[in-house]
Order: C-alpha cells, then structure tokens, then sequence
C-alpha cells in the first residue's frame, strides 16, 4: 500500500483491490470479467488512514428512447424515454450488452415470463385476454420500472407520473380522458426490481410524450411530416432528462435511439432542439446514423440505430410506449362502445381497419359534433 506523508492536504493512495458490486471495465474500455480493478484510489485525510473513503467512479449516463404508434390513423403517438447509470466508465454498445444482462434475463413473476424486449416481439394482438388485456407483460415492466427508479413506489398514475407534460391535451380529448383516472399498484412488480437491481445498470428516470391526433395535426399543418414530429419529440424527452440528472464533469454520456422511419439524417433537428448548437456527424449510414452534440460543459454521443430496440434499455422504453399506447386505445375503445348502439367491434388504430372503425362509429361522430381533426391523424 502506498504510504501517506503529512502535508495539510487530502492525498489519494494506493490500496488492494476490492469487491465491488458493480461491473468493472478493463484499461481497453472493454468489461472485465474479474470482480475488481489492478487498483482502486482513495482518498485520505491527513494523517488519518482510517478515514480513507473509496473515490466515486465515473459513471455512464445511458438514455434510450423508442416510439409506439408512429403508424396508427388513430389513437396517439407514444414516445417514452429512460434514463440510466452505469458504473462502467467508457464501453462500446457492444460491451454495453453485458452490463444489461440482469435487466435482459427472463425473470418468472406470478408465475409468467417478464422478459424485456422488443413491444412487437412481446405484445401481439392475439394474445388479448379478459384477465390481461393482452398487455400484462408491458404493464408489469413499466411499473418495475416505475418502482425501480422512484418514480412510483406505491401506486403509478399513467398520466400524472410518466406523461405530465401532455395532461391537458389528453383531457381535451374525450376518448382518452379515461387515461387520467387510472392509477396502478406496483407491488406485483418486485420481482423485476429485485432481478434487474442486482446489474450494474441502474434505472434512475422515465418519461413520456403522449401526442394525441389533435396535436399531431396542429403539428402537420405548421409544416412538419411526422417523421419531424417523431425526432423533435424523442430529443425534446431526451434533453429533458439530460436537464433534470446531475451530471458530473467526468461522467460520459451516451444517448441509443431506434431509428425513425427511414430517416438518415438527424442534424437539423438535434441542432433546433439543442440551441443552435453546432452538431458533429459522426456517420451517416444505411443502419445508423451517429452524432456528436455539445451540451453545458462537453458533449455526448446520440445514434439512431436500424433495429436500435434490440438494444435492451432501447426495448424496455419501447415496452413502456406500446404499455401507454394500448392503454390509451383502451380508452379510446371504450369511450366509442359505451355511446354505440349495438356492439361495437375494437380497433388498434392501423390504417385499414381504422377506416372501418370510423364508418361504424359515423353516427356517433355526427351526433356528438366530434371534429376529426382532433380524432383522426392526418398522415
């Protein structure tokens, strides 16, 4: 061990490596798959060894964002975002795989398979039940979620806890107001949360956009496509969350999108979002497009990724999107069949059958003076 000299000032030594419950990375960045570092530094007090401390390691700040709904003509785009801490140092995505592995494993909770993945792998319209809604498994991830990271330790409110910022303009829309009343018990989640915790990656935000068909065409209509409306969304979320963490000067920071739609390019909205600021490009490819974006003191990378939600963290927040989504469907669903005169066949909001839907609801439309700008998206 290193000896301390009495100086008057705070000086860092060398101790023997300790266990650490969090993943270490090796000099090459890479994980490393001993359960400590050559060496950890810490700092002392003069002339005190015994009030020597661990120094903090630097931490990842990881966001991941995805969207349910992009496709629909009705119902809402849903865009979620989650934020996460990882005491890995710097790591490639690939690296990045191993410190998600808890969050990624196959965790059993009330005696069914909670896997994070995917929405579309997990949620298919067939596996719809009386008991479940279809939506069990994005539900129990979102509230492990939620009860992970302190956003809900109790009871998780849909609107006011994961998409406060749209509550008025689900409220104008009647067909969602149901959304607004529904408050969910997270306890049946622990499991996850015990399973997912025991990682180095740490859960520490959520949020979410809920843009109804009325907001989406107020969009449109100032000159936007909906492919602007998705990024300009997705980065608003993200620089929200960046705004709200405490990031520390040597904290990298680290931004995983799935790509939306077929754009490439992301420069010009990253530079509207982000104020103008000059934005490095890094690649522009076929299967991802990769930034640079100065934010406060440095900077942090952002990629958009062709098949980016096989990513974990990238998945879990496009459970959470397909999880809101259908429970706004819901919604919107139940609001139709309790006005419909006979029953009233559902519809998930894809272009095709929502045609049908809107000619089987068209009475109810003209009778309940519904306009359908604010009903209908319009691209």
């Amino acid at each position: 061990m290193g000896s301390a000299r009495a100086n008057g000032r705070p000086r860092i030594v060398l101790v023997e490596p300790m266990t650490t419950s969090l993943t270490p990375i090796d000099w090459q960045g890479r994980i490393a798959k001993s359960t400590a570092p050559p060496y950890t530094e810490q700092k002392c007090e003069p002339d005190t060894e015994q009030k020597c401390e661990p120094e903090r390691k630097p931490l990842m700040i990881l966001i991941a964002t995805d969207e349910a709904g992009y496709g629909p003509k009705l119902g809402p785009l849903v865009v979620s975002a989650s934020a996460w801490k990882l005491a890995v140092g710097e790591a490639s995505p690939g690296d990045l795989l191993e410190a998600f592995a808890a969050v990624a494993k196959p965790v059993t909770v009330s005696g069914g398979r909670i896997v994070v993945n995917d929405s579309k792998a997990v949620f298919q319209p067939r596996s719809v039940t009386k008991q479940s809604g279809g939506y069990g498994k994005l539900e129990c991830v979102t509230l492990g979620g939620a009860r992970w990271c302190g956003l809900a330790t109790e009871r998780l409110d849909l609107v006011d806890d994961l998409a406060a910022d749209d509550r008025d303009s689900i409220g104008a829309s009647p067909w969602l107001a149901g959304l607004l009343e529904q408050t969910i018990d997270t306890g049946s989640a622990s499991p996850l949360v015990t399973a997912w915790q025991s990682g180095p990656a740490q859960l520490a935000g959520m949020k979410t956009r809920v843009i109804t068909a009325a907001a989406f065409n107020r969009s449109c209509r100032g000159g936007a496509n909906k492919s602007d409306l998705l990024s300009q969304t997705t980065l608003e979320l993200v620089k929200s969350l960046l705004d709200e963490l405490a990031i520390a000067p040597d904290e990298q920071v680290a931004v995983f999108c799935d790509r939306h739609g077929g754009r490439r390019y992301y420069a010009g909205p990253l530079q509207t979002v982000f104020d103008g600021t000059l934005i490095r490009v890094s690649a522009e490819s076929k299967d991802e497009s990769r930034y640079a974006v100065p934010y406060r003191d440095g900077e942090f990378t952002i990629r958009f990724t062709v098949k980016g939600d096989s990513f974990t963290p990238v998945a879990f927040s496009s459970m959470v999107a397909k999880y809101l989504r259908e429970k706004a469907m819901e919604s919107f669903n139940a609001y139709f069949a309790c006005l419909a005169p006979q029953p009233l066949r559902p519809t998930a909001g894809y272009p095709v059958d929502a045609d049908r839907f809107l000619q089987d609801v068209d009475t109810i439309v003209r009778e309940q003076n519904i306009d359908l700008a604010t009903l209908v998206r319009s691209r």
